[in-house]
């Protein structure tokens, strides 16, 4: 019959079983948290939604100022175009085959 050993986990401090002759662990107890403060933890909770919602309402605004920067470039390349019809097109690679 084989010896099963009782130790500590050093990293989380959960109570495993190990049998000696394999090494397998035989059983797992994960150790009880500890104090637990609902205040504290609702608290973080309500400042992580808080920034949720900042970081919603700066992309929101990121993409109305990109949608306004968009539509100014393409109102100006429209009047240049207008103001001077006869410039030429560039050439591109296949226009010259």
């Amino acid at each position: 019959m084989s010896q099963i050993l009782e130790v500590r986990c050093p990293d989380c401090g959960s109570q495993l079983r190990i049998d000696a002759e394999t090494g397998l662990v035989l059983h797992h107890q994960a150790p009880r948290p500890r104090d637990v403060n609902l205040d504290r933890a609702h608290e973080q909770l309500r400042r992580q939604q808080e920034q949720r919602d900042r970081r919603f309402q700066e992309s929101v605004e990121a993409e109305k100022r990109r949608d306004d920067l968009l539509s100014r470039k393409f109102d100006q390349s429209l009047r240049r175009v207008q103001d001077n019809p006869d410039e030429p097109r560039p050439l591109r690679d296949f226009d010259l085959d």
